[in-house]
Formats: structure tokens, C-alpha cells, sequence
């Protein structure tokens, strides 16, 4: 069952104002690990006059815990973390209190910006558009898309262990994953005839018969979340079967080129 978070609730953390420390622990929103040596900022909110009370500064440790010391008597601090790519699961508010054990906390690694990304263990990175798409009818009148260059090497990999991600609602909404399907023979379009080329979800029989074709996707594989008013879709890199697809809307232009799992790069 895809997994649906809601991370842009305002989450309020108050205690004993004269406690004048906080204690909480950074995980991964994704797999739950302790985030390390992350830099983690608390600003006064509002803003006092006391410069002395007005911004908090701590690193994660290596289990991901944090401690804020010296927090200003009945003032409240909004947390954030100043690293790129890198959100807090909601707008986070916190005071000085008496705690047993630390206060758990959310951060995904997420895009800054619209768009497909890839999530790495090195980070977020965008991914580029392969190629202008064109369109074309078959002989039985199926709409056929194929991308005007035929990639023959290798191409962003989605790989073990990491996400493709979507940013922003309008693009979660549009874009589409599609098989890209190779036919090494011929086949004759109603405007042009092409040899040894791919298709965007259509394959080709022997006899030049047009079938479209998608792809099963796990849905318990993708987690769609809520940062910052934004939608986002993680999409794992074995939530479709290994092999080679098009990332794409119904009527754009242009198109991804993606190998989910591992290279699909012909042997040379």
C-alpha cells in the first residue's frame, strides 16, 4: 500500500521554560537511520532584543542526537536544518524542557526545485531530459512516441539502494514511467519508416502490429511526502521490474531516459 506522509503540520515542543535545554535525536525519514554530523540551527521566534538569546547552533552526533544548551527562559526556537537538499519533516518548535530521553526526529533528503532528481548516497542530483520526442501512427492507427535519438550507451541508472524522485504536485501528476522498447527490424509509420530504433511503451510484432505496453509498478515501493506545501514521490529503485524506461508526460517534447536496478547499456 503506497505510503502517504503528511510533514508540513507545525509540531510544538514546550515545556519547563526554566529547563533551558533540548534534547532530540535527527533520523532518516526514509529508512530511519540517525542522520550524522548534520548542522542543526534554532532561531528565536520571534525574534527577541536579547542578541544573546536569539540563534542556537548544534551538530548531530554519531547516533543522530543533538543537545541545544542554554535556551533562553520562555522563549521559543523554530529548528531548521541550513543543508542543502536536507528538510525537516514539518516546521518544528521547541523550548527549553525536562525530557527522559531525546525527542525524535524526521529529515528527508529532497530536491530544492520542480522536476526528476535521483537519490543518491552522495545526495540529490537533477536529472536532464535524453532527447526531443516524436509522434507518429502506426499502420493500424496506434499513437506511437519515440525519442529522436536512440540511446546506445549508458544512461542515468536508478541502482540498488536509491530513488527516483519527483518534485512538486503538477509534475507528480504528469509525468509517466513507460517501457522503452527496441525493435530491430523495420517498422513502417503512417509519416516515416524506421529501422533498429526504440519505442516509448509500444511494441512491434513480427508483422508490424502495434501493441501498447506499461509497466507494473510496487506500490508499496513509493512514498509519496508532503515538504514544505510541496509533493513529492520517492520511487525505489526495485518498485519496477530491472530494465530500461521513458519518463515522460502525455504530451511533452522531450524525454527522460532511465535504467532501473542496473545498466541496461548494450554489451559491446
Amino acid at each position: 500500500m503506497l505510503r502517504l506522509l503528511f510533514l508540513n503540520s507545525v509540531v510544538l515542543v514546550l515545556g519547563c521554560s526554566g529547563a533551558g535545554q533540548y534534547q532530540g535525536v535527527l533520523n532518516s525519514g526514509m529508512d530511519g537511520s540517525p542522520l550524522t554530523e548534520v548542522r542543526v540551527v534554532a532561531k528565536a521566534s520571534p525574534m527577541p532584543p536579547d542578541m544573546t538569546c536569539q540563534v542556537r547552533e548544534v551538530t548531530t552526533g554519531l547516533d543522530g542526537t543533538f543537545t541545544f544548551l542554554d535556551l533562553c527562559r520562555d522563549q521559543k526556537y523554530i529548528m531548521n536544518i541550513p543543508a542543502a537538499n536536507l528538510q525537516l519533516s514539518g516546521t518544528i518548535a521547541i523550548a527549553g524542557q525536562e525530557i527522559p530521553e531525546p525527542i525524535a526526529h524526521q529529515a528527508w533528503r529532497s530536491p530544492d526545485g520542480h522536476g526528476a532528481f535521483r537519490l543518491h548516497s552522495d545526495g540529490v542530483s537533477s536529472i536532464p531530459t535524453f532527447s526531443d520526442v516524436s509522434v507518429d501512427q502506426s499502420k493500424d492507427g496506434t499513437k506511437v512516441r519515440y525519442p529522436d535519438m536512440k540511446p546506445t550507451g549508458r544512461v542515468i541508472i536508478i541502482g540498488p539502494g536509491e530513488h527516483l524522485v519527483l518534485s512538486g504536485k503538477r509534475v507528480v501528476q504528469k509525468l509517466q514511467i513507460l517501457p522503452l522498447v527496441a525493435h530491430p527490424g523495420r517498422v513502417n509509420l503512417e509519416g516515416d519508416t524506421i529501422r533498429n530504433h526504440v519505442f516509448i511503451g509500444v511494441q512491434f510484432d513480427a508483422a508490424g502490429k502495434a501493441t501498447s505496453v506499461g509497466v507494473e509498478v510496487d506500490a508499496s515501493k513509493i512514498t509519496e511526502v508532503l515538504i514544505r506545501g510541496e509533493g513529492m514521490q520517492f520511487i525505489a529503485h526495485d518498485a519496477l521490474p530491472e530494465g530500461r524506461y521513458a519518463l515522460l508526460g502525455e504530451k511533452d517534447t522531450r524525454v527522460t531516459i532511465l535504467d532501473f536496478g542496473s545498466s541496461q547499456a548494450p554489451a559491446k
